[in-house]
């Protein structure tokens, strides 16, 4: 049975004022295997910090993955040379805090900068060309990645986050040319529900180099809640792969504050909900994910 997870933010509005202590405590509470943690701030953390974390998620049965998206400051994609370096660095340190916590999936907008858009409309030759910049900096991190038992999952997001990565067929054939065992997809059902012909045949096409995989419902309320998506389809081509990671959702509903104005959320999609109330619509949405993959 795949591991079901929980992103750090859905009860959260800014990403700055996440305690994960209570957190670890909150997920495990409401059922789910998986608390998916900000990378950024993990790699920050002292060595004892980590440690106690990882004592706690250990004694909650809980595993860590880890979330990027890259600022523009870590651009990997980035024309400027020394703003390419610097994101490898950065990266580096966040592959080197991971088995620290016994996490082994990194995963998000790992290969560019999240949000980080051309100025202009740009030709295919263009999109290559920015392309080998992105596989140039993560031919860099592939051995740091396997050398720490990482696997690097490149997130196939929608044309109004990102750029190079928008189908699961640009995401695989992207990953291939790192030549990895580390490199990896992610896919997400809510960009996938933006860009993909089909989503089961995106999935299917993906196969074995899918890493890891997100849900959420067309809107990003959590999986199970309008049932707008085909989630046993979904599922069944899940189980067709034999994809055997985590299923982490990744919903966002609440307005005000640094999350929901990058994932540009302008109405209350959590309808006034309170905390208890948050934490029921994360219950029901594990229960749900469990009964499809039972």
């Amino acid at each position: 049975m795949n591991a079901i997870g929980m992103h750090y933010g859905f009860w959260s509005h800014n990403w700055d004022e996440i305690e994960y202590a209570p957190l670890i405590e909150k997920v495990a509470r409401l059922g789910f295997d998986v608390c998916e943690v900000a990378s950024a701030t993990f790699c920050t953390y002292s060595d004892e910090k980590l440690r106690e974390l990882k004592r706690r998620a250990d004694g909650h049965g809980l595993t860590f993955t880890y979330s990027i998206g890259l600022e523009r400051e870590y651009d990997l994609a980035s024309d400027d040379p020394a703003v390419r370096e610097n994101g490898v660095r950065h990266v580096t340190e966040i592959l080197r805090s991971m088995p620290k916590v016994g996490a082994s999936i990194l995963n998000g907008v790992s290969y560019a900068g999240w949000q980080a858009m051309p100025g202009h409309g740009i030709t295919m030759e263009e999109k290559r060309r920015k392309e080998a910049l992105a596989l140039e900096s993560l031919r860099r991190l592939m051995p740091i990645a396997e050398d720490n038992g990482v696997v690097y999952c490149c997130e196939v997001v929608n044309r109004f986050e990102q750029y190079l990565l928008n189908t699961a067929r640009e995401g695989a054939a992207f990953v291939r040319q790192l030549e990895s065992p580390s490199a990896r997809v992610l896919l997400d059902t809510f960009h996938m529900n933006i860009e993909e012909d089909d989503l089961v045949q995106a999935i299917l096409e993906t196969g074995e180099l899918l890493g890891h995989f997100h849900v959420g419902e067309r809107n990003r309320r959590p999986p199970g809640s309008t049932n707008s998506l085909p989630w046993q389809d979904l599922a069944n081509a899940l189980k067709r792969i034999g994809y055997q990671g985590a299923v982490v959702m990744e919903p966002f509903v609440l307005m005000g504050g640094s999350i929901p104005y990058d994932i540009k959320v302008w109405r209350d999609l959590s309808e006034g909900a309170s905390v208890p109330e948050l934490d029921r619509m994360a219950g029901d949405a594990c229960k749900f994910l469990r009964s499809l993959f039972a």
